[in-house]
This record gives C-alpha cells, sequence and structure tokens, in this order.
C-alpha cells in the first residue's frame, strides 16, 4: 500500500519539507523570542534607534545590505538611505527648549519661540456692553456676557431640544424631566445634569427609567444630584422603584458604630442591632410604629461610648463585669443625656440578660425613670417641692383650675391671677357646634385633704368636688 503524497498538490519536490512545515517553523522561531521579518516596503521596528533608515525591501535594512538570496538594490537608494540616517540625529541635536512654553522645538529666528508658539492666534473680540446687565465685558453669545448667558432661563430647554433632537427616539419623559430640573435648580446647573443625561442616553445600554436610575447612581455616600433629580420624578411619575440609597447608608452608619465598640465587647453589640432590626421588621409588619434609623442609631452610640468607657477608665473588657456605679459613673459623664442614656442600657441589659450574656441586670435596681414635665404642667415627683416651696397663696374668692377631663396635678396658682379666676359657680361659656377641640374641659374645685400644702384657703373639709 502506496503512502499519501501530501507534497504533490503543493508543488514541492519529492524529499522536501512542504509548505506548512516551513510555516510551523517561522511560528516557533517567532514564539521564541524573535520579532518576525517585516514586510518588503515597511518600516521595520526600532529602526529610529538602530541609525538605519528603517525602510526594508526583501526583508533588510538597505544600509545593511541585502539578506542572502535576496535582490540587490542599487546604489542611489543606498545612498539616500545613508543620508536619510545620517541626517536624524542632526535634527534632534537641533532642538532647543522654547523659552515660552519649556517644550524642546526647533526656535524661530524672528520670535525666539517654537513653532506652536510663534503661530498667531485668533484674536477675542473686543469688550462691549452687555445687552442685559449694561456692563462693558466679554460677550459670550447673543449680546450678553458670561455672567448673563449663564442665568439665561430658556438655557435648558434649549439643550433639551438639542439633546432630542440627537437621539434616534427620544424618551416621552424627556421634557416633563426637564421642567422639573428648571424649576429645581439653576439654568448653568440643569444645563450640567442634561448633558450628563444625554451621555447615558447615547450609549449602547438600554434606557429604561429602571436602568437608567442605576446606572445614574455613583458610588459612595452620596449617588449624585443627577440620580436624585431622576429618583425624584421616577418615583412621582410611577415609571421606576426608589432607590436603597438610604438603607445602604442607615447600614454603613451602624456598622461605624459597631466598628468603634471594642473587640471583646462588640459581639453583644452586634446581638443588640440585629435585635432591634428585627423588632423594626416585627413592627412593619403588624402596623405599629416602627424604630427609625435615628433611633437604632442613637442606641448604638450609647452601647460604643459605654463599651469605650468600660474599656478604657474602668479596664472591664466583658459585659459581666458592669455594675451600677460604673453605670452611674457613665451616666454622669453626660447630664444633659442622662434621661435618655438610661433608657437605652435598660433595653440593652435586659436584652444581654434575657440571651444569657450576663447574669445580673445592673440597672433593673433602679427606680424608673421621672416622666418629663411638659410646659405649664410641673412633673408629679416634684409637685409637693414646689407648693411647700411657694407657700401659702394670695387670698381669693374661690381656687378653680380648668382642666381637661382627667385627675389635675397639685400645684399653686400662677402668680397674679389667683384674684382673678372664675368662681365655682359659674358656667362655661356656650359651645359652638363646630368646635374644634375633642375634649370637653370642666370646672374642678380642689377639695379638702387632697392638697400637699394646708395652707389652701379654700380647703374646706368635708367638701366633695364640684364638677360644672
Amino acid at each position: 500500500m502506496s503512502s499519501p503524497s501530501w507534497g504533490r498538490s503543493s508543488g514541492t519536490a519529492p524529499g522536501a519539507a512542504p509548505r506548512w512545515a516551513s510555516s510551523a517553523a517561522s511560528t516557533a522561531a517567532g514564539a521564541g523570542g524573535r520579532s518576525p521579518r517585516p514586510r518588503p516596503g515597511r518600516r521595520a521596528r526600532g529602526a529610529g534607534n538602530s541609525g538605519s533608515c528603517g525602510m526594508t525591501r526583501a526583508g533588510a535594512c538597505c544600509a545593511r545590505g541585502p539578506a542572502p538570496g535576496a535582490a540587490t538594490r542599487s546604489a542611489a537608494n543606498r545612498t539616500r538611505c545613508a543620508g536619510t540616517a545620517g541626517a536624524r540625529p542632526g535634527r534632534a541635536a537641533a532642538q532647543r527648549p522654547c523659552p515660552r512654553c519649556g517644550r524642546p522645538g526647533y526656535l524661530r529666528e524672528d520670535t525666539g519661540w517654537c513653532g506652536a508658539c510663534s503661530r498667531p492666534r485668533q484674536a477675542k473680540d473686543p469688550p462691549r456692553e452687555c445687552a442685559q446687565c449694561g456692563q462693558v465685558k466679554r460677550h459670550e453669545g447673543l449680546g450678553l456676557c458670561s455672567a448673563c448667558w449663564q442665568r439665561r432661563p430658556e438655557r435648558p430647554f434649549i439643550q433639551a431640544a438639542r439633546l432630542a433632537a440627537r437621539l434616534p427616539a427620544p424618551p416621552g419623559w424627556l421634557d416633563g424631566f426637564v421642567a422639573q430640573l428648571a424649576a429645581g435648580h439653576g439654568p448653568a446647573r440643569a444645563c450640567t445634569m442634561i448633558t450628563e443625561l444625554g451621555r447615558l442616553l447615547e450609549d449602547e445600554h438600554p434606557n429604561h427609567p429602571q436602568n437608567l436610575l442605576d446606572r445614574a447612581r455613583r458610588p459612595g455616600r452620596s449617588m449624585g444630584s443627577l440620580a436624585r433629580a431622576l429618583e425624584d420624578y421616577f418615583t412621582a411619575q410611577g415609571l421606576a422603584l426608589p432607590t436603597d440609597q438610604a438603607d445602604w447608608l442607615a447600614a454603613r452608619r451602624r456598622q461605624r458604630r459597631l466598628d468603634a465598640v471594642p473587640a471583646p465587647l462588640r459581639p453583644a453589640a452586634d446581638r443588640f442591632c440585629q435585635h432591634m432590626l428585627t423588632a423594626r421588621q416585627r413592627a412593619r409588619r403588624a402596623g405599629t410604629k416602627p424604630r427609625t434609623d435615628h433611633t437604632i442609631e442613637t442606641a448604638l452610640a450609647t452601647v460604643r461610648d459605654l463599651a469605650r468607657f468600660l474599656a478604657d477608665q474602668r479596664g472591664k473588657h466583658d459585659w459581666a463585669l458592669a455594675g451600677v456605679h460604673d453605670i452611674e459613673a457613665f451616666l454622669v459623664t453626660v447630664p444633659k443625656s442622662r434621661r435618655r442614656r438610661l433608657t437605652v442600657l435598660r433595653q440593652f441589659f435586659r436584652f444581654a440578660r434575657i440571651q444569657k450574656i450576663i447574669l445580673a441586670d445592673p440597672p433593673a435596681a433602679w427606680p424608673p425613670p421621672h416622666p418629663a414635665a411638659s410646659p405649664g404642667r410641673p412633673s408629679p415627683w416634684t409637685s409637693s417641692a414646689i407648693c411647700s416651696a411657694a407657700g401659702p397663696p394670695a387670698p381669693a374668692r374661690t381656687r378653680t383650675r380648668r382642666c381637661w377631663a382627667s385627675s389635675p396635678c397639685c400645684t399653686a396658682p400662677p402668680a397674679g391671677r389667683s384674684a382673678t379666676s372664675r368662681p365655682a359657680t359659674s358656667t362655661p361659656p356656650p359651645r359652638r357646634s363646630g368646635s374644634a377641640s375633642a375634649r370637653p374641659r370642666c370646672r374642678w374645685t380642689r377639695p379638702a385633704g387632697r392638697c400637699c400644702n394646708a395652707a389652701w384657703p379654700t380647703a374646706t373639709p368635708g367638701a366633695p368636688p364640684t364638677r360644672t
């Protein structure tokens, strides 16, 4: 059986290597680190550094002579190549730094500068009076100076019309969005945002509102003014869903507060944060009032401050070592925030005791915090001190008090108003049918034995309270 003749179809001589073998050999030589031979008539690589002209023919520079087996070039071409190769270093040596721009170049005799600096510039128009403000300045366009041109209110609409003309299929919401930009931003700022919007609309990505909003967001704490404007307009028009920028920022703030807690005390703070987030989700599902991001961040900041106080000033690196005296010393550091901090610490230590992080709850032994006193109505815990310090009130015919249908506080009457108070037998003025008051008011006379100050002139023993 005769072997197949691979070289007959290609015209190779018997016993010679086929063409595909020579191609493979040349490819292997190129892969070994040697650069392939340039084609005839092309400039060789690195010709500017070798001192030759770089013009090749049959794979050899004309200054170095022909390659073996290649046709010999004429003497004229070799002479021209040698002259070119010798002239390049001379021209590079003739370059000097320009006195004006400092870059190397050929200095002109008439100006002493390089060619770029010696060319004449286009002269600017002379300053003239602005058509709007009347000041003599250089004009930007339409007979207006630059400041008046920037404040033109029709600039955003003109730029939006040009953008719509460039787009093959302009979106239908473009006009409404430009009108919102022009109403909420200055003309210059609105034009800048329209230019940025044009780059997003002209790229290869789809121009769906939700996709466009995601691409307009910038990484970092601020997603950019354009993204905020697009989110406000798209969500108001029902074209896209709002972004999670607020939730992302809140998560970053919570994480920064947790990272500031010392490492031995950090796991309990992390679990407390997850507990508050889970409670907020349950409150949202139940329809009750959930904790806001500010409330959770304030609680985490209080836990962080207590943890740093215990680790730095008390030398305690375990929550189980915290005692009542430590918490009291911590609350004294910021007296104005004592009430809020105590409330947060009660929640935290109650959670830690339930989770078996600690065995004892230090704030549990303290009395509950006093309710805050509203303007005009002091706290019940301080009413006795107020009445005792005020002494017996001024004589009056009848001491009455207008109150909401609830137990009144035991306080002394304001100075200067006891003599002009209405008697107990007087009836209140009739109310109109369309009154906005939600609860009826009553007239109340203080009974005997109910007041902490026995010097009241109207304290009649055995007199029941009178309501009218």
